[in-house]
């Protein structure tokens, strides 16, 4: 009996040795649970979430200036237009793949809010030949990217298209002869410049068509009797029965770009 109260006793004392030691345990844990809790809250307090940068606006402006001649006392002058439905494609930096598509509307503008970074911007456009330009916008500001498409429209007197082989196309190894103003010469200089066979020549930039045009190359020109005479050859074959009007039209398209505070 002594031994078996003696083995109960020893077992009481040690449950509550166990005890003792598992409160003093839990006492300092969660003494240390607090210093660590408030470290965190400063550090939380130093180094705070990041803020959203505010995004900047990419503002494009496209408009034709088209010029007759020779021109019209009643027009004297460019016919200045906005350009609508131009395709804008923006880049990322310089990457190949468009972040972003828009057109122009009625008043030949397309509006995009970018973040702040680099960018390359191009119209997808014949008359443009795909423009394309790097552009910075900045955070709370608007960069304008104004562009503007240089028309000129020769009025043709008269034509002479060879037709060797009675095919009725005109081909590049072939040649045409038309007669100009005596007053006026076509640059060869001008990479874009086409032979308008389906519009009259005061028609808007804004109403002509790529199938309605056929690209060409100046060959030579000169003067005779009065007249200019311009030798000029077609890039790609023309059919000369679908002939409805004839003129040279020459494109050159310049750019400005600005940056303004947001309004």
């Amino acid at each position: 009996m002594r031994e078996r109260k003696k083995s109960q006793l020893a077992g009481i004392a040690g449950a509550i040795g166990i005890a003792i030691v598992a409160f003093f345990l839990i006492f300092a844990l969660n003494s240390l649970e607090w210093p660590i809790a408030s470290s965190l809250g400063n550090a939380m307090a130093v180094f705070p979430s990041p803020t959203k940068v505010a995004d900047g606006v990419l503002l494009v402006n496209v408009q034709s200036n088209l010029t007759l001649v020779p021109s019209p006392p009643a027009i004297g002058g460019a016919e200045v237009e906005s350009l609508p439905g131009v395709a804008v494609a923006v880049y990322q930096g310089f990457g190949s793949t468009a972040t972003v598509h828009n057109i122009t509307d009625s008043l030949g503008q397309a509006q995009e809010d970018l973040p702040p970074g680099t960018y390359t911007a191009k119209l997808l456009d014949w008359r443009f030949e795909n423009l394309s330009t790097t552009v910075e916008i900045s955070s709370d500001k608007v960069t304008d990217l104004n562009v503007t498409l240089n028309a000129t429209s020769y009025v043709i007197q008269s034509a002479n298209i060879a037709d060797p082989d009675f095919s009725g196309w005109a081909v590049s190894w072939g040649q045409i002869y038309v007669q100009l103003d005596a007053n006026w010469s076509v640059s060869s200089s001008v990479p874009s410049t086409y032979l308008d066979t389906q519009y009259p020549a005061n028609t808007p930039i804004s109403r002509i068509e790529q199938p309605g045009v056929t690209p060409i190359t100046i060959s030579a020109s000169g003067q005779s009797n009065g007249s200019r005479w311009v030798q000029i050859q077609v890039i790609t074959p023309l059919n000369i029965s679908s002939i409805k009007s004839m003129s040279i039209l020459t494109l050159r398209s310049e750019f400005m770009v600005g940056t303004n505070a947001v309004q």
